[in-house]
């Protein structure tokens, strides 16, 4: 990603660009910061397989694919 700062003295604003997205602060230390943040964010390591809690999955019956439950079949029975 493309990422720049610049001013722009006909509105008096600080643009910070990055590729097609652009973004406007009223000084330049807010679009230094931002830059900086997103620089660490992108720049932060990142785990390829998420981590999933077996414990989420486990609360219920298991659902089985394209069954509606009996409320969503008598609604459309009606």
């Amino acid at each position: 990603m493309n990422i720049y700062i610049e001013k722009d003295p006909a509105q008096n604003r600080w643009w910070v660009h990055m590729d097609l997205w652009a973004v406007s602060f009223h000084s330049r230390e807010g679009a230094v910061s931002f830059v900086e943040r997103l620089n660490a964010r992108i720049n932060a390591p990142h785990s390829l397989i998420p981590e999933v809690k077996t414990q989420e999955f486990s609360k219920g019956p298991p659902l089985v694919q394209n069954e509606l439950p009996q409320s969503i079949k008598q609604l459309s029975q009606a």
